[in-house]
């Protein structure tokens, strides 16, 4: 496959994974009697499933998978489980446009981290697929940005921290097994809420049909956007994976409006659009860019 292919092929999946990852919005809706922490470990329960099932495909086990990872695979985990930690934290200790705003700055945390630890170059096209992203989400939430509290901006940063820092480890396991991050994640994520709810005595027995809805969005949204992503760390730098997964962003929108009927607000409509632009710009810039450094390297090679 030639360069530009296989960053094209790349930036497919983790568009893909965003696509996907969208999806959870209709499962949340659909689940209104859970509160956050309820809704959180019933999807990791959803999770089990589809790691043994990967595990049986593989002829492993799940502590196989995990040890396959080895101390990337543990991070990954342990990012993945404080990004939604904190998602939840956020979502309630701050205001929602604000929670939205701050955790998205993955892709910029995950640009600096690529150059700083990775020594990635990072492209013009990265740079400014990055900043279109942000304008479009500040007009997606424009009317509804406020001071918030500082506790909970600050743990809606850390969100987009630990998910830029996800794409390093990412990039660096990318020539090993990842698979072992889904499973540690979920039973990360099990532990943890299961001794919030003990230690504030949230019960488990919830609906059942809403449990299900939120092990689907485990099982099928969260698995496999997962899987896509970890595919798509092969072929595309750290800077663009969690920019071009925000398609999430993008969708989640449109699914509320298809399935429930929801008219979204003009500026969410333009900034998803801006956003998209954005999105489009750092898959597509650079693999151009991709096709001319191969061109300029054959000529020299002459």
């Amino acid at each position: 496959m030639s360069s530009r292919g296989s960053h094209l092929f790349g930036a497919f999946l983790a568009l893909a994974a965003g696509t996907v990852f969208s999806f959870g919005s209709i499962t949340i809706r659909e689940s209104p009697h859970l509160d956050a922490v309820q809704y959180l470990i019933w999807r990791s329960f959803g999770l089990l499933p589809l790691v043994l099932g990967v595990a049986l495909l593989q002829g492993k086990s799940p502590l196989q998978q995990l040890i396959s990872g080895g101390w990337l695979g543990l991070g990954g985990a342990l990012c993945m489980t404080v990004m939604a930690d904190l998602f939840i934290f956020a979502m309630k200790t701050t205001t929602i446009a604000n929670a939205l705003l701050f955790s998205s700055a993955a892709p910029l945390i995950g640009a600096i981290l690529a150059r700083l630890i990775l020594k990635e170059r990072i492209f013009v096209s990265t740079w400014c697929g990055i900043a279109i992203g942000i304008a479009g989400l500040l007009i997606m939430t424009w009317g509804e940005l406020g001071s918030g509290n500082a506790i909970g901006n600050l743990a809606a940063f850390g969100v987009g921290f630990a998910y830029g820092l996800y794409s390093i480890i990412a990039r660096l396991g990318r020539d090993r097994d990842m698979s072992g991050v889904v499973t540690g994640w979920a039973v990360l994520t099990i532990l943890t809420c299961g001794a919030f709810m003990a230690l504030r005595g949230i019960t488990i027995a919830t609906p059942m049909l809403e449990n299900t809805y939120a092990m689907i969005h485990g099982a099928v949204f969260i698995g496999g956007g997962m899987y896509l992503l970890n595919a798509a760390a092969r072929y595309v730098g750290a800077g663009q994976l969690t920019l071009l997964a925000q398609t999430e962003m993008i969708l989640g929108p449109v699914w509320v409006y298809l399935f429930f009927d929801e008219t979204p607000r003009l500026t969410t409509v333009l900034g998803g659009g801006v956003l998209l632009a954005g999105v489009l710009v750092a898959a597509l810039g650079r693999s151009f860019a991709r096709d001319e450094e191969a061109q300029v390297a054959a000529r020299a090679s002459v």
